[in-house]
């Protein structure tokens, strides 16, 4: 039986967290215990090797707080079929976490905008299938069945409204900490990596009045009480 994790982060890539969410997984991080399973080592990626990007992978989990995982899926080839979604159940079942976050599963936008690559969104449907998998009691999957709470969505498309913001302004001067763990990919966007992922941040934020915000979206209603409203 496989340890119970309050959450897990799963990515397409080793950045994909932390360039996607990265305050929050800071926050969250520092104060659940939390594990990040990466799908592929990058390889098919222009910047690092995959033993590079591996260790890099391992010294942004380390300054987070989060533990990682990789899985052996190939870079550029994740396909949204039923075995890889057993696998991704496996791994569910493995952490029994009680909230999970993904890439969302439908986004859209040209080859050009990193968020719509292909193994985002496939990642995005399997995890979709995955959850759902892992709850049940015969399916033909390793471990103890589990069902997850919730998923939570990041890297939402530009066109659609978000579900929910994150205020991150407090964990702004460790993000760029973060995001230079991984060192190969500063080189990014023609060396303006960092430019474009706080401007997304700040404009997010800005939206919202907000210093520095990320935003999620969920597929179905978040359960408030009235104490909540009067947080808003």
């Amino acid at each position: 039986m496989g340890s119970s994790y309050d959450v897990l982060f799963f990515s397409a890539h080793p950045d994909d967290v932390e360039f996607g969410m990265g305050g929050t997984y800071l926050k969250i991080a520092r104060k659940y215990k939390a594990i990040h399973v990466i799908l592929t080592r990058g390889e098919a990626g222009t910047h690092g090797t995959p033993e590079k990007r591996v260790k890099e992978a391992g010294e942004a989990g380390k300054y987070a707080g989060a533990g990682v995982e990789f899985l052996d899926f190939k870079d550029n080839h994740i396909e949204d079929n039923v075995e890889n979604a057993k696998k991704l159940a496996a791994a569910i079942r493995k952490y029994k976490p009680k909230i999970i976050f993904s890439p969302y599963h439908s986004i859209t936008g040209s080859h050009t905008d990193g968020i719509s690559h292909p193994d985002h969104v496939a990642l995005g449907r399997l995890v979709l299938k995955a959850a759902r998998f892992a709850k049940f009691k015969n399916a033909e999957i390793d471990g103890e069945h589990h069902l997850a709470q919730r998923i939570f969505y990041y890297m939402v498309p530009r066109h659609v409204m978000p579900s929910l913001v994150v205020d991150v302004s407090d964990v702004a001067e460790d993000l760029e900490g973060l995001w230079k763990c991984h060192k190969t990919q500063m080189a990014l966007r023609d060396g303006t990596i960092i430019n474009m992922l706080w401007e997304y941040r700040r404009i997010t934020g800005k939206i919202h009045g907000l210093e520095c915000a990320e935003h999620f979206l969920v597929d179905s209603p978040l359960k408030l009480d009235y104490e909540d409203f009067l947080r808003v």
